[in-house]
Formats: structure tokens, sequence, C-alpha cells
């Protein structure tokens, strides 16, 4: 079915703003700061509580996800606006009611700490504001993989049990890659490339010359090590996707918009094999590549169950120069996986997601007609 082109359009542009998993924010004491207000009146400073505590109500994906009531939140705060007569106690206060969220991504950014975010994570624009088991597969269990070759499956499992590593690595950026010490059954190289996150600057280009070195190498197959990969950015997610696959393969799940579609981005470099390991130290981009190159049947997961962390987050920028980092969305497969889906906060294909009294947002799979709702642990 084709996609209107309004919704290409919009998620192509959500896409240049949304992020996953920004990484924690560190305490900068030495951070030159800009001069803040000395004194403001106590209207302004409450006209700005306001507009950061509804970015959440309003934009946040899920309040009933949050292990707090907003609501409540916001009246134990506003009775502390009293004791705040400038801005950088509004910036505490502010800092410190985020963190109730508790969710790994959702963040308030003073001023003085978007340079920190900026560095760390890359310039992205944002929005002005005015006024898996997952996907552990035992070999003879049912592969979305059946279409593939295996060259690289018993490979992975070797990796995972702490054999199979490969004697030598080379590096481009921090992505490393090799050939690994075991073969397939027929003696042929298999390549091994690890991931170590998705917020590192030029990693997904590095993922692609290490697939193209490893073909031309004479690599059969190829194993994607991604345990431990705390994510980073959904266009590097889509970057890095593109690599072994095309198409769209993801959609934002929002309670304030219709789903958004995301696709991956680039060129296919190779149609090898593809084994991919996780762990529980995968999480939120890192967890929706996993995710889809299984569900688009591109890859087998090896390994235990991911952090079932899959927020997408959009940047709002504040008249004051500060930032709300917020989880607007969450990330899914646009099909599903051995008869269900990717829950938020269950992991990649976990199945025991689907077994419990609590409902997960899930995604259209190929032969519904209505969304989803399937029950959690």
């Amino acid at each position: 079915m084709a996609v209107p082109t309004r919704v290409l359009a919009a998620a192509l542009s959500l896409t240049l703003v949304a992020a996953c998993c920004p990484p924690a924010v560190a305490d900068v004491s030495s951070s030159a700061s800009p001069p803040a207000f000395v004194s403001e009146s106590r209207g302004a400073l409450a006209e700005r509580f306001e507009t950061a505590w509804s970015l959440v109500a309003e934009r946040y994906w899920d309040l009933s996800r949050l292990p707090v009531d907003w609501d409540e939140v916001g009246e134990r705060y506003r009775a502390r606006l009293d004791g705040i007569d400038d801005a950088d106690g509004l910036y505490r206060l502010l800092e410190e009611m985020y963190d109730e969220i508790g969710d790994d991504h959702s963040v308030f950014v003073p001023p003085a700490r978007v340079a920190e975010i900026r560095d760390a994570y890359g310039n992205m624009p944002c929005v002005a504001v005015f006024g898996v088991s997952a996907g552990f597969v035992p070999i003879g269990a049912p592969s979305v993989m059946a279409s593939l070759a295996t060259a690289p499956l018993h490979v992975a499992l070797g990796v995972v049990g702490g054999q199979g590593l490969p004697e030598d690595t080379e590096s481009i950026g921090h992505v490393e890659y090799g050939m690994t010490a075991a073969t397939s059954d027929d003696g042929s190289p298999i390549g091994y490339i690890r991931l170590p996150d998705l917020a590192s600057e030029g990693v997904a280009g590095a993922v692609r010359q290490a697939v193209d070195r490893l073909q031309a190498d004479g690599a059969t197959g190829l194993v994607l090590d991604m345990r431990g990969n705390p994510g980073g950015r959904l266009v590097t997610m889509m970057q890095v996707a593109g690599v072994f696959t095309g198409g769209f393969l993801w959609r934002a799940i929002m309670s304030w918009t219709l789903p958004l579609p995301y696709p991956a981005i680039g060129q296919p470099a190779t149609d090898l094999p593809l084994a991919v390991l996780i762990d529980g130290g995968v999480n939120s981009a890192a967890e929706g590549l996993a995710g889809a190159l299984q569900a688009k049947g591109r890859a087998t997961l090896f390994g235990s169950t991911t952090a079932g962390n899959v927020e997408a987050v959009l940047p709002f920028c504040l008249r004051d120069g500060s930032q709300a980092w917020i989880a607007t969305g969450v990330l899914a497969p646009l099909v599903r996986v051995h008869g269900h889906a990717q829950c938020a906060a269950c992991g990649v294909n976990s199945e025991p997601c689907c077994q419990g009294a609590e409902t997960c947002p899930v995604v259209l799979g190929e032969d519904d007609e209505e969304p989803l709702s399937s029950p959690r642990e």
C-alpha cells in the first residue's frame, strides 16, 4: 500500500529531530554559565515552570507508564516555587522534577549544559517552544532466517559462549572488525563486526566500510556484535540498518499523533547471512536496530533479553535557551515476529511480554486490520 506523501514528509522531518537514548548529563561544575536572571518576577518563573511541566503532560508518549502521577508531581514542585527567585534555582527545580520521570531518556537541560549534550550527542535541531526472550533463537527453532544460509549461526553461538572471537581485529573509529576464529561448515570464513554504540561520530560509515572489507576478504557470513550497546541516534540506527537491508522498518507509536514510519537509509551493502548478538545491555536505538533486522527476516538474534527501553526522544527548545528532552514515542518494527511484536517495556521480541495482565503498545502485523495490544508480564 502506498504511503501518503505527507506521511513520508512527516516521518523524514521527525527523523531529523528525534533521538534515542541521550547520554546521562554529568554534573559539570566548571562549565561557564550564561548570566542568570538575577531577579525575575514570580509570574515569569511560574510561566516557565508551566511550560516545562506541560511539555511532559502533553507530549510524553504514555503518562500511564510513569512511576509517578505527573499531575501530583506538578503540584508538589509548584509548591516549591515560592522559594525560587532566579533562573538558576528554577533550572535546578526542573532538573529534579524531570528526574522523577525515571525513563533514562527524558531530561531537562539548562542553557549552561546544552553544549555538553551537543558535544556528546550531536548538534541536532529541536522543536521550538513559544509562550527480546529478546531474540534468542536456539538452533532448530523456527527462524526468520529460514530463507538464508545459516553459515554464521553456529559461529554466533560460539561467540556468545566466549569462543570464536577474532584473534586479530582492525578498527575504523569505534567499530572493530575481523574474521572469526571459527568458520562455517564448509570452511568458509565468517566476518565479525563489533558495534559498541550508535552515538559516536561516523559509526554508520564505519560499519559500511567494515562490511565492504570483510566481503572483499572472502567472508561468507557476518556476525554483528551489539552486546552492551546503549543506543544512540535514530538517524544512525537507520543508517546502520541501511547497510544490511532497505525499506521502512519501524514506526514510532505516539499518544498525541498518528504513528510515523522510519526507513532504513542508504543502499544495502551486503546480502550475506547475518547473526546479531544481543544482551541485557542493549538499549533504545540499538534494540530498535536488532528488532527491525529480525522482523524484516534479515538477521537472527542470539543472546539474552534486551533492556526493553525503546523510547524515541524529541528535544524541545525553550525561549531561555534551555531544552527539554522528552520521550514522545516508542519504536516498534513494522511487522510482527513469531506471532507477536516488540513490546516497549519488555525488550526485543520478548514472548513473555505477551503473557500478563497489563498491556504494552505493539504494531500492526501484516495480517492485522486493527492496532494490536498484547498483554505483557
